[in-house]
């Protein structure tokens, strides 16, 4: 318990006091609820703020009154060494609709450098992801990120500036429901150097996924070799796996870094399954086909033999269930 004599300081220098003391340890500070929220409300900036390890936005309706709220939980990183983590329970509030503004007053008492994980679930209220946005800068690496959204064209402006925003994320997660919009084929995701499964699920004719973009993802991230796909047509599904294989043939230029590559890949028809398979068995196809048994979620296994070093690399083509 600290000593009665220093807590009776003016509240300027209590703030500045506390602006030393790591979050987690101000809890064994003794302050009456009413001075305390003082110094924390009127000197924030000076106080070190609670570092969320994780954070996720879901939107939650009573059945019985059937009213709509907006869950927001998250766990407070409490301290972290040598690599270990300590991190606090869930902790969870709700939001009505009209209270969404509320949530600038909350992100605005913490820390979101130490993300690890931060999930969205929203089926409404984009505007929450957009305040969101506002607050988070992915300038450290978050292990994962997971956005679900079914937005209207007229609110559509959130999702797309937050996902300009991601730049460090080991494994990238999205499940869109964005039928009938016209999105830019220039459209890019900028993450770098960091990311190591994609899994992109769009609904019928979103034609969100471009050469662009899966280009530019494949180039910039070296360690990414995992790729799970939900896709509406048999087109898009060769344009996507044709960029990632020259993509992925194209390191060879650099040097001998020969590697297997994983494709998951979700089929709404057997007859799209066939098809797929037809063309990785043709001549269009780099690799050459290896699996001689067919095993019922083995698509294709093929190989690329290198002409420099006798080494290879592999692709593994499986079929996924749908969400």
């Amino acid at each position: 318990m600290m000593d009665l004599e220093l807590l009776s300081l003016p509240t300027e220098i209590l703030a500045k006091i506390f602006s030393n003391i790591p979050w987690n340890e101000l809890i064994n500070i003794k302050l009456c609820a009413r001075k305390f929220n003082y110094v924390t409300e009127k000197y924030l900036k000076d106080m070190q703020k609670p570092k969320l390890n994780s954070i996720d936005f879901e939107c939650k309706s009573t059945h019985n009154e059937g009213i709509d709220r907006i869950r927001i939980a998250y766990k407070i990183l409490l301290t972290e060494a040598n690599n270990s983590k300590v991190i606090s329970d869930e902790k969870e509030f709700f939001l009505l609709p009209s209270e969404i503004g509320k949530l600038h007053g909350f992100l605005k008492k913490v820390d979101l450098t130490s993300l690890d994980c931060v999930d969205i679930s929203l089926c409404d209220y984009a505007e929450v992801l957009g305040i969101f946005n506002d607050y988070f800068h992915n300038t450290n690496k978050v292990e994962d990120i997971c956005l679900y959204v079914s937005n209207s064209e007229e609110d559509i402006g959130n999702t797309f500036s937050f996902l300009e925003k991601i730049q460090n994320v080991g494994c990238l997660e999205l499940i869109l429901h964005l039928p009938h919009l016209n999105v830019s084929k220039d459209f890019i995701i900028p993450v770098r150097n960091s990311l190591e499964a994609l899994d992109i699920w769009e609904e019928g004719d979103t034609a969100f996924v471009n050469p662009r973009m899966i280009k530019y993802i494949v180039e910039n991230n070296p360690d990414l070799c995992e790729f799970r796909f939900t896709l509406s047509s048999l087109e898009t599904y060769k344009m996507v796996i044709e960029t990632i294989v020259k993509g992925e043939l194209a390191r060879r230029n650099n040097g001998c870094l020969h590697r297997h590559i994983s494709l998951f890949l979700c089929f709404s028809s057997v007859e799209t399954s066939f098809e797929l398979l037809s063309y990785l068995n043709s001549e269009e196809f780099p690799y050459s086909g290896t699996n001689t048994m067919q095993e019922e979620d083995i698509l294709y296994i093929g190989r690329f033999d290198c002409p420099v070093c006798g080494e290879f690399d592999t692709v593994g083509v499986y079929k996924d269930e749908f969400y």
